[in-house]
């Protein structure tokens, strides 16, 4: 099947998601894990109507960005997100062209980003600020990064203070044995939490290409589906040659 084949195929699947959980089909937006893909594979799927794509290292989202608004003009319809851990030293390339930053789990990286993001982005009458999810290790896995569940609202707390970011919500990766529902419904019961506090988390990003319908089910907005659209990888879990591997998988 085409790649425009496999988006036909995956919307379908979230409509009929939506319809079973009684939401709104333009409530989830769907973002296609394009990393390891070439720009031509993007090309495809934008032709397709896909408008917004995730990548998980920082300098092949920096490459793939540049050379996207430098070519077709859909390269500059697109939108961009940054999933996974990310080096606080590579703030520099993901604050200036990600619109969302998914996994944010140091206070130091929220702040660094939001340094970069001030010079860059804060211009004239209409400041953008570049949103921020925090990432929950939702698990409570030990080989994971990510925020503790019974600390996130804390930490959320702390980066809605920090200028040049906006908090936007919560993201999660299951345990990959494990039934993801009851985690994904533990990151919206947070979600909720935080909303009756009074923080800005009306985002939940979860759901990979074997479990987006029950994220759906629980309540996600963002869901990250690669395999599903652009096929297996064949450097699944692999950092582009000549670079360090930043992101977990989506």
């Amino acid at each position: 099947m085409s790649i425009a084949d496999n988006l036909a195929l995956v919307r379908a699947t979230i409509d009929a998601a939506c319809t079973t959980a009684g939401r709104n089909t333009a409530d989830v937006v769907l973002i296609a894990v394009s990393k390891t893909r070439p720009l031509a594979e993007i090309r495809e799927a934008a032709a397709a109507g896909q408008s917004d794509f995730g990548e998980n290292y920082a300098q092949e989202l920096r490459d793939k960005v540049d050379e996207a608004a430098g070519g077709a003009s859909v390269g500059l319809l697109l939108t961009w997100h940054y999933i996974g851990s990310l080096q606080t030293n590579k703030a520099k390339y993901v604050a200036t062209r990600a619109a969302l930053v998914h996994d944010v789990d140091r206070l130091e990286l929220a702040e660094e980003l939001g340094k970069r993001a001030r010079v860059a982005r804060w211009t004239g009458d209409a400041p953008t600020p570049l949103g921020l999810l925090v990432g929950v290790n939702i698990g409570e896995e030990p080989q994971k990064s990510g925020v503790m569940p019974r600390d996130a609202l804390v930490f959320a707390a702390a980066i809605a203070r920090i200028p040049g970011v906006a908090l936007r919500g919560l993201m999660c990766i299951p345990p990959a044995d494990a039934d993801p529902i009851p985690h994904f419904e533990r990151l919206r019961a947070l979600r909720d939490d935080g909303l009756a506090r009074g923080l800005p988390l009306r985002e939940l990003s979860m759901g990979m290409s074997h479990d987006y319908p029950q994220a759906i089910a629980a309540g996600a907005t963002f869901v990250r589906v690669g395999t599903a659209i652009f096929g297996a990888r064949s450097l699944r879990g692999l950092a582009p040659a000549g670079q360090a591997p930043d992101g977990a998988p989506a």
